[in-house]
């Protein structure tokens, strides 16, 4: 059943016609490319199943740096806007919104821009306003802030891929790499809640890091600077005492290689697939050969003799209604390493991409 707040729902009046928005027109990286626009046209009235948001937060993701360094504009809207991910107030629904979203104008929520509109229609979320389909958005919340809202779609949900994935239970001994940044710091906090007391979290990331992850859960957590190189640590400390599965939120490929000394025989290493040192069509297919190789090169020619399982993940209203009620019940946290003014984007992607964020790089719009 349709909802009864239509397109009329808000006044012409009050509706700008312009809206600040980072944008860019070119393709490279957001230090070179992107610019402040005061006056970009805000978006056309909401139809059918679509809802405006006044934006208030939009969290930056290394997806949305990767997409505006390698898709050739030629294939994107110009202007193009950057970023996915965003939390805000609707200020108008379409005519066809289901009631049974319970969705109104005023309401709170969180969601992300699909990728296919995010780069054939230019939409984004480092801007005032959206226009998005009604699937891609979903109630925040009460007791998380929009801040952190804004960051629970695109981590979020490569998180719930990894622990679909790893096929955790109760008391198994899982291992985490990454585990302070944004996809990682959730995967922790699912990891214990599936292995519970009698299982055991263990996680790596850096020294300074260490109690942000012992407090979302870890049970013991590996400074990879003190013990490097770690895949050497992992086999003497674990090598008798294998772990059920290894989940690797950042992507080091040492971890799946030498995986055999400390991930018991059968058991998976999933991951979110090797990390590239930059984002560039270079880095791109480099990464796709050590996909490849991960996959096919056999045990006998020096391939690791453990299942490699690489996931990926698509943000659609099933997951982050799964997001929304972990986070409703308490179950889930959004670890907030810094919050940027609009006009210092450029200050959080700097942040962002010097892959040292204590949890999600969030705009404040």
């Amino acid at each position: 059943m349709a909802s009864p707040t239509t397109t009329s729902s808000i006044e012409p009046s009050t509706y700008p016609k312009t809206m600040k928005a980072w944008i860019h027109t070119s393709t490279g990286p957001a230090e070179k490319v992107i610019k402040f626009s005061s006056d970009l046209p805000t978006p056309k009235p909401p139809v059918g199943d679509e809802v405006l948001v006044k934006i208030s937060h939009a969290a930056l993701n290394p997806g949305g740096s990767i997409m505006m360094q390698i898709c050739p504009m030629i294939f994107r809207a110009k202007p193009a806007i950057p970023e996915m991910d965003f939390a805000g107030t609707i200020v108008q629904l379409g005519s066809n919104v289901s009631e049974s979203r319970n969705l109104k104008v005023g309401s709170e929520v969180f969601g992300s821009i699909l990728v296919g509109a995010h780069i054939g229609a230019g939409k984004g979320a480092l801007a005032e306003f959206v226009v998005v389909s009604a699937e891609s958005l979903y109630l925040k919340p009460e007791n998380i802030s929009c801040e952190e809202a804004a960051g629970l779609s695109v981590a979020g949900c490569t998180a719930l891929a990894l622990l679909d994935a790893a096929k955790l239970e109760k008391g198994m001994k899982v291992l985490i790499n990454g585990a302070s940044g944004g996809i990682g710091s959730m995967a922790v906090q699912m990891a214990k809640s599936a292995v519970g007391e009698s299982g055991k979290v263990v996680a790596i990331c850096s020294k300074a890091n260490a109690e942000l992850v012992k407090g979302l859960g870890a049970d013991e957590v590996i400074d990879y600077q003190d013990q490097a190189p770690v895949h050497k640590f992992l086999t003497a400390e674990f090598g008798k005492d294998q772990f059920d599965v290894v989940i690797d939120a950042f992507g080091i490929q040492e971890i799946f290689h030498n995986s055999e000394g400390y991930l018991k025989s059968g058991h998976p290493c999933v991951t979110v697939g090797p990390a590239m040192p930059t984002y560039s069509m270079g880095a791109i297919l480099h990464s796709l050969g050590q996909m490849a190789s991960n996959f096919l090169w056999p045990r006998i020619l020096g391939g690791t003799n453990r299942p490699y399982v690489q996931v990926s993940s698509f943000v659609n209203l099933k997951e982050i209604q799964r997001l929304a009620d972990m986070a409703r019940d308490g179950k889930l946290r959004v670890p907030i390493d810094s919050c940027w003014e609009m006009e210092d984007g450029l200050k959080g992607y700097e942040r962002m991409l010097s892959r040292r964020a204590r949890g999600k790089v969030i705009v404040k719009i």
